[in-house]
This record gives C-alpha cells, sequence and structure tokens, in this order.
C-alpha cells in the first residue's frame, strides 16, 4: 500500500505541474503577433474591399505594412476588443483585454477617453497597427500613441491605409 501511495503521490504532482506548464504556454501563445501565418475571420483587406471599394491587389497592399486604426466618440471598449480580434490584428479577445489593462499608461486621457483598468484610450484619435504586434505592442499602441485630430471627422471607417509619407 505504502509503495502504491508513493507512485501516485509525485505522479499527480507530475501530471498536475505539467497540465499547468501547457496552459501557461497556451496562454502566453495568444499574447503573440498574428503576423501572415494567422488566421482570422477576416482580414483588414477584406474591409478595404468592402467598405472602401478597393481592389483585392490595393487592399492588400494598404494593408501590408500596418493599418490606421480609428477611434471615435461612439466608439466602445468591446467594439475596439471584437474589432482588432475580428479583422486579425490581435489573436484573443481575452488576452488583449488583459494587456489593455495591465500596460502601463504614461499619456494622460483626453477628455471623454475610454477607460480600461488604469489606462485610458483617446476618442478622435488614430493608432497605426500591424499585424506585426503583439497584444503588448497593440495595447502599448492605444494607450500611449493617440493621433488627435480635430474637426468633424465624416467618415464611420474603423481602419484605413496608412498615408504614405
Amino acid at each position: 500500500m505504502k509503495k502504491v501511495v508513493l507512485f501516485f503521490i509525485p505522479t499527480i504532482i507530475l501530471i498536475i505541474a505539467l497540465a499547468g506548464l501547457i496552459y501557461k504556454m497556451n496562454w502566453d501563445s495568444k499574447f503573440k503577433a498574428p503576423n501572415s501565418s494567422w488566421v482570422s475571420e477576416k482580414e483588414v483587406s477584406d474591409y478595404f474591399i468592402e467598405k472602401l471599394n478597393m481592389s483585392p491587389e490595393e487592399a492588400k497592399r494598404g494593408s501590408s505594412t500596418g493599418v490606421t486604426f480609428r477611434v471615435r466618440k461612439d466608439t466602445t471598449i468591446d467594439s475596439i476588443i471584437n474589432n482588432l480580434t475580428y479583422y486579425g490584428l490581435a489573436k484573443d479577445k481575452e488576452a488583449l483585454k488583459y494587456a489593455l489593462e495591465h500596460t502601463k499608461d504614461s499619456t494622460p486621457g483626453k477628455e471623454n477617453a475610454i477607460i480600461i483598468g488604469e489606462g485610458s484610450i483617446d476618442i478622435n484619435a488614430n493608432y497605426v497597427l500591424s499585424k506585426n504586434m503583439t497584444a503588448w505592442e497593440v495595447a502599448d499602441t492605444l494607450l500611449n500613441k493617440p493621433d488627435h485630430w480635430d474637426f468633424v471627422e465624416p467618415y464611420s471607417y474603423i481602419f484605413m491605409p496608412i498615408k504614405p509619407e
């Protein structure tokens, strides 16, 4: 009996440790950059074809190096997370939300900013994002790198190609 107990206790501990390691590796992978091999429901290039009437070639070219993500006054945190995962700029909703809640916000939010955790995402602002960004980099961009506009924005597009410099 004692031999059986001595065998099963270390085996159970090993199984629990292995399950914890597998869970952590799976959780960590959700924060990685989607890049070109990630398959999402749609791509930003699909958005450009549907909403901006671009040709498939134009749309691919327009989304290949990154895109401008627009946050307007009617945007919610849920719509940000849903759109970024739906269009393949983040792998996982929970991971992106966690990154947004735990990334340091070093810029004070403007009036009516969207609050998430201790940080804020400014409205009436553009954010440059790409599929090569991790969830942590996307969160840092949304919390700390707004490009504000001070005019009434007549378009309701959430994604735009990056303007060439």
